[in-house]
């Protein structure tokens, strides 16, 4: 991987800026940006702005015409080598006279891979590794659905100083401030579906509708996903008004009743059928190989009690969990908890995790973690991806 100037360090960095543009805009593709320097000053940059629009590296060379030749390319993910919607990057920066090509990580995507090696049998010097890990921040979502077939799993929740997630009355809105919960419709707008559960869908009635603050554009909106093990959700919830976000998936038993399936699908939703979990829950693992099966890269999840318990300590789905911590304290033996569930019999049972960030939103806490038991990918020398469960990985 070798060193890196602090020069060299600042190119890339403004290619990652400029590529987190693309943050809820790009899926199913990842963020890309893209730097050409020459004689140590940017002549241009790119970023990619969505499906079947021109690549970061395609956009910067346009804007650099022929001020590209002899210039040197900084991008945080390695060019592509294939046909797709765009044409190959690798031929477009060979046919720009561009001498030199840094890029952070290789594409874990074998039809677009390659492209490191299209440019040196061309005589270009190419350099992989240039901020490693921040590249792979950026874009978990994509490498570890592109490696693994499953989503990458954010879990959001917020408490109470004394972890409670509402009063003994069942009031929860609002647990936490404004700025969180702005935070929170960041992170939904990023992901490719959000999802709760029975409990939560009744008490809430959320929409679970995006409502990105400023001037945040958006490529969609992400898809509704609710757990009802037997289909019994009223149908006047918001999850089921269509003019809320589109069409909604209801994950249910396998053996929940046919007549409540096809109502539910009459009315423009989809119902897809999991197995149970010996304690008698919808198998998360399950419910999110079917995501992943259907595209999806990413799965954000707002969890009650019970649902959290399933994806933190039963199951351990999550690969990055956000807390926001309130300062105030509830009370009361019958306010519900952060996790609910049986919990671990033996404190060395319990999972550990690992808070990667701590900071705040407005007046609350919040706790950026990262489970030991999370999936993340790990570039290798040869251009292909390994896996440990550590490090700070998940856009946001």
């Amino acid at each position: 991987m070798g060193q890196f100037t602090e020069k060299q360090n600042l190119f890339m960095r403004q290619a990652l800026r400029l590529a987190r543009q693309g943050w809820g805009m790009v899926s199913p593709n990842p963020m890309v940006g893209a730097v050409l320097v020459k004689r140590g000053k940017v002549i241009a940059e790119g970023w990619h702005t969505g499906p079947g629009q021109p690549h970061a590296e395609a956009d910067a060379i346009a804007k650099a015409g022929k001020r590209a030749e002899g210039s040197e390319l900084y991008v945080n993910l390695e060019p592509c080598a294939h046909q797709g919607r765009t044409p190959p990057c690798a031929d477009a920066i060979i046919k720009a006279g561009i001498s030199k090509v840094w890029y952070s990580i290789p594409d874990p995507n074998p039809r677009a891979k390659g492209g490191a090696g299209i440019l040196r049998d061309a005589g270009l010097s190419v350099s992989q590794g240039l901020l490693e890990e921040e590249a792979l921040e950026l874009n978990q979502f994509y490498i570890k659905h592109t490696l693994t077939g499953i989503p990458f799993v954010v879990l959001k929740t917020a408490a109470s100083l004394d972890g409670k997630i509402a009063t003994s009355s069942g009031d929860s809105r609002w647990i936490s401030s404004k700025v969180a919960r702005n935070f929170g419709h960041h992170l939904r707008a990023g992901v490719d579906a959000v999802m709760i559960g029975r409990t939560t869908a009744e008490k809430d009635d959320p929409e679970l509708s995006a409502r990105p603050f400023g001037k945040r554009k958006m490529h969609r909106e992400p898809l509704r996903v609710v757990l009802d093990p037997t289909l019994r959700l009223p149908r006047d919830l918001k999850l089921f008004d269509r003019d809320f976000g589109g069409p909604t998936l209801v994950f249910c038993a396998e053996d929940a009743p046919d007549k409540e399936s096809k109502a539910l699908e009459k009315l423009g939703h989809k119902v897809a059928r999991v197995p149970r979990t010996p304690k008698g829950l919808l198998s998360l693992e399950a419910a999110l190989a079917k995501l992943g099966k259907m595209g999806l890269q990413s799965v954000l999840i707002e969890p009650g009690a019970t649902l959290a318990a399933s994806a933190l300590i039963e199951e351990k789905v999550a690969d990055l969990v956000h807390v926001f911590i309130a300062p105030k304290f509830l009370g009361g033996q019958d306010s519900p908890s952060m996790i609910g569930g049986d919990g671990v019999a033996n404190l060395a049972d319990a999972p550990l995790q690992d808070i990667v960030k701590l900071g705040r939103k407005g007046p609350d806490l919040h706790l950026t973690i990262r489970p030991e038991t999370a999936w993340t990918a790990v570039p290798l020398p040869d251009g292909t991806y390994g896996s440990k469960a550590s490090g700070t990985m998940g856009p946001g």
